[in-house]
């Protein structure tokens, strides 16, 4: 997470700092920032722990909040944003979802920074869809032919690299229309008429002017240009004395949102936003330092979260360079390249974000040049077309790169002339990317390896090791068993070392990464295509952690589960080799279990629960064999990583879910239970050369020890189910494994029942059966090995700390003690803070909790209603003692007994006042579990 550890360590110190610059100012007026002096990483953590505690708040954050809080590298699906057992990540995909589901009732500009947030995360699939949304909504006026929706959609499609979208004929005259070109003080601002009156509008003309940019040629269109300029010159005579840049008549917007906007406007146009100068000398840049913060976290004047968010982005746009012209986050590689007339460079768009992660958006960058007469870009791969210089540009997520392209004549000299040739290279990597190429390169007849395809290899410059001109290992990527770099020339596997291969002008020279001995490689014309994967990114890899930073959040298993899948085997002292273990009316252990430090609690697993049971799952997609796939339904609820290598053929793989959740081909044997739906993966049959692993969500039912659980495939020939090693991860309820082949499979859990003497069919019988799966599932126990003791009455501290195990209930964090008779060293005083901390309990009136006193049926009843967070509505009690039921717990008992938590006597009575024995609460503590 962005700056986690530093915002909190230095929030004091940031705090102080913004008071100390409020009071300089009250004296002395703004001060000047000189560049390179400004924290922007603090100011930003300010911005980012003000709308996190807006979070926790229960405000709604948006999901342009979202996108602006991923560009700064908040993790949104992580634990420090979860609020009311969901994610700010899940929420955002959530409304997704009904987007999609129903097109006709979203607003459009929520759907397009829903599009920013998806692409952000990297939901490919999501964005397109989103993206095809907005592409039918738009019509000759717009989207909405309202200019206060219209623009940000225009301008977030451009931020998303999905203007390809937008029909630019339409967006040109609605862009170009909209703009006021009346003289007067409105010129050239955008904004709405009323009858004869226009109303100008700050921040919809700096999205206007940002969505121009985006139009096919706008660097060439004069009226693009000159609009642009226009809107500028509306902006810019909004400056104020302390550099802000804000509207103040008809009424005054907020200075921050304004001026934040104007500084990603000026960003998008390279300007630098510290040429913004007032005749004060203060700048935007200023004023977003020194003025922007407020000293109780908030910013702006109106102290919200779309305050916040825009003071982030501006943050993020000025962090590390205040005064530059480059855009924060994304840069290119090279920087600076040379091609000949008709060779290839290929340029990389590398996302950097502020908490030291990176990402390659190649793919995903929208690229140009700005004379298209010296080269051409497609998907980073420029070509050179005639002698010049030019810049190629690359846009994403509204932030922009440039690099700059020199395209020179092509050599003439061949292995006789004068010392060199030129040849076309590619290096392709393990994973299918490009570490080079296709491009051109000069091969030197006085170098090293002289004219051969081990001298076209050094002259990329990539670094390398050989042993005997035979080729270990290019860019760190060393050869390993059978698998390693082969190379061709003009199509053909030459039979000598690549020290000995010859080369001359003209040839095409391919390196690549061979995973099979008898795969011919690459072609010339598919890397020039693109359809040999670009990147890591598209192909999926054989490494576990590098295939779960590729799934949807949800799915994303941590790393002590994805350690315990690596050394599965070992750990549940399997052979080495072994894929399965035994039928499973044989099995005695399937799964090792992590997460245990944090388990799901009750609320979180219901709620899992009801999502699995209304989602249904029915998929379909051709996956390369060379490339391999992610395949995952749009709710998460599975997902397959099919490595690159695994199928030997391309081939559409399907993945269905039963109907009606639990359809099994057949039941488990005896002393197991079915507990998820059956996923059938299609072709039936279909094997793999190396396993592909499988995520799946289930929700772990109550009365269930997760160590009882297995996955099992279901084995045609001979009727049964066949349990598999995997790794059952409670904190996420996620349970994964690798497998070599397709067919159904199901997720089950062997029952665990304990007995004890004293409850017998004739001695307490009516719990004997609630008793021994309470005891089987760990939340009763014995008094001893073999007695139950269950006539025995209750205490109080007992009981609570029975319902917290049963709940799965921890110790809030900060969570204190609220009762001055429970000793901290007490046996049961956490289960007590705990059933506390979650209004379990209450004390008396005096603060005591009087932990040994026995508990009484009404008390017992009033929790069970607090544990269960049952409404206490009209229900009236029906009990022949209700004269006998305290006052304070008649509603509580009138709830219990009419949801069925507790029950009276055959004689009528409920006896409140009694206590409660352990078998009655057992049976009570099983009903809560059971309950929806």
């Amino acid at each position: 997470m962005f700056l986690n550890g530093m915002k909190r360590r230095f929030l004091s110190l940031t705090v102080m700092i913004s008071l100390l610059l409020g009071l300089l100012t009250t004296f002395i007026g703004p001060v000047w920032v000189e560049a390179g002096t400004v924290d922007y990483n603090g100011l930003a953590a300010k911005a980012i722990q003000f709308n996190q505690q807006a979070f926790y708040n229960g405000e709604k954050l948006s999901a342009y909040d979202a996108y602006v809080l991923t560009l700064a590298g908040e993790d949104l699906a992580a634990s420090d944003w979860v609020y009311n057992g969901k994610s700010l990540q899940q929420s955002i995909l959530d409304a997704v979802y009904a987007t999609i589901e129903s097109p006709a009732t979203a607003k459009t500009k929520d759907i397009a920074y829903e599009l920013l947030a998806v692409k952000a995360w990297g939901y490919s699939d999501l964005a397109r869809k989103l993206a095809a949304i907005l592409a039918d909504k738009q019509g000759p006026n717009g989207f909405d032919n309202n200019v206060y929706s219209d623009m940000p959609v225009f301008d977030a499609l451009g931020r998303a690299g999905e203007f390809s979208v937008v029909n630019v004929i339409y967006a040109r005259e609605y862009l170009l229309n909209t703009q006021c070109t009346t003289a007067g003080e409105n010129y050239g601002a955008w904004g709405s008429t009323w009858g004869t009156d226009f109303y100008p509008d700050f921040m919809t003309t700096c999205q206007a002017i940002r969505a121009l940019t985006y139009l096919p040629n706008a660097a060439d269109d004069q009226q693009i240009q000159a609009a642009i300029t226009n809107g500028l010159a509306y902006l810019r005579k909004w400056q104020q004395p302390d550099g802000s840049v804000y509207t103040t008549q008809p009424w005054p917007d907020d200075p921050t949102v304004d001026t934040a906007e104007l500084i990603v406007t000026l960003q998008r146009l390279d300007v630098d936003p510290a040429s913004w100068k007032s005749a004060q000398g203060m700048t935007p840049v200023d004023y977003m330092v020194q003025l922007a913060p407020n000293s109780d976290g908030s910013f702006g004047t109106t102290k919200n979260a779309l305050d916040a968010t825009e003071s982030l982005y501006a943050y993020l746009i000025l962090e590390g360079r205040a005064g530059s012209v480059a855009s924060p986050g994304l840069a290119i590689t090279p920087a600076t390249a040379t091609v000949n007339v008709n060779g290839q460079r290929q340029f990389k768009a590398i996302m950097n974000y502020l908490n030291g992660t990176s990402s390659d958006v190649t793919r995903d960058a929208a690229w140009s040049v700005d004379n298209g007469n010296i080269a051409e870009v497609v998907n980073g791969l420029a070509t050179g077309l005639q002698t010049g210089q030019t810049v190629v540009r690359a846009t994403y997520n509204g932030l922009a790169a440039t690099a700059s392209l020199t395209v020179t004549e092509s050599a003439t000299s061949s292995t006789g002339g004068s010392g060199g040739c030129t040849v076309d290279i590619a290096v392709v990597g393990r994973n299918g990317e490009l570490l080079y190429g296709p491009g051109a390169v000069t091969v030197s007849k006085d170098g090293r390896w002289g004219l051969t395809a081990l001298g076209a290899l050094e002259a990329t410059g990539l670094p390398y090791e050989e042993a005997g001109g035979f080729v270990k290992s290019i860019a760190g990527q060393a050869n390993s068993g059978m698998n390693g770099w082969m190379y061709k020339v003009n199509g053909s596997v030459p039979m000598v070392s690549a020290s000995q291969e010859i080369v001359r002008d003209g040839d095409q020279v391919i390196w690549w990464y061979s995973m099979d001995l008898n795969s011919p490689g690459p072609t010339w014309d598919s890397l020039l295509k693109g359809s040999t994967p670009a990147s890591p990114a598209n192909t999926t890899p054989a490494d576990l952690k590098e295939q779960n930073k590729k799934l949807p959040a949800a799915l994303q298993a941590p790393d002590a589960a994805l350690d315990a899948l690596g050394k599965i085997n070992q750990l549940l002292e399997l052979k080495e080799d072994a894929t399965e273990i035994a039928p499973l009316s044989e099995v005695k252990k399937a799964v090792v279990v992590t997460g245990s430090d944090k388990v799901m609690n009750r609320a979180e697993i219901l709620a899992l629960k009801k999502d699995l049971l209304q989602n249904k799952i029915d998929l379909a997609q051709e996956v390369s064999a060379s490339a391999g796939a992610i395949i995952s339904d749009p709710k998460a609820e599975i997902a397959l990583s099919i490595p690159a290598g695994a199928l030997t053929n391309d081939v559409e793989i399907t993945v269905k879910k039963g109907a009606g959740g639990n359809a099994a081909p057949a039941p488990p044997p005896a002393g197991y239970q079915q507990i998820s739906a059956v996923y059938n993966f299609g072709p039936d049959g279909t094997t793999f050369a190396v396993p592909v692993t499988l995520y799946l969500k289930f929700a772990l039912p109550s009365l269930v020890k997760p160590e009882n659980l297995a996955l099992a495939w279901y084995d045609k020939t001979k009727a049964s189910w066949v349990a598999i090693p995997a790794v059952v991860d409670v904190s996420k309820g996620l349970i994964l494994a690798r497998i070599n082949h397709f067919s159904d499979y199901a997720v089950f859990v062997k029952e665990d029942r304990k007995s004890f003497a004293d409850v017998t069919p004739d001695f307490f019988g009516w719990a004997k059966e609630t008793i021994e799966t309470l005891a089987g599932a760990g939340i009763v126990a014995g008094v001893d090995g073999s007695h139950f003791e269950p006539g025995r009455a209750v205490t109080r501290a007992e009981f609570a700390s029975l319902l917290v195990k049963a709940l799965g209930l921890k110790v809030k964090a900060g969570e204190k003690n609220p009762f001055k008779d429970v000793k901290g060293d007490a046996w049961y005083a956490g289960a007590v803070t705990a059933a506390a901390g979650n209004g379990l309990v209450k004390g008396y009136e005096d603060g005591t909790f009087r932990p040994d006193n026995v508990i009484t049926r009404e008390e017992l009843a009033a929790m069970l209603v607090r544990a269960v967070n049952l409404p206490i509505g009209e229900e009236k009690l029906a009990f022949k003692d209700n004269d006998k039921v305290s006052t304070w717990a008649r509603k509580s008992v009138a709830v219990a007994a009419a949801h069925g938590l507790v029950k009276g006597f055959e004689d009528g009575t409920f006896r409140p006042g009694e206590a409660a024995s352990r078998a009655e609460c057992a049976v009570m503590v099983y009903r809560v579990l059971v309950a929806e």
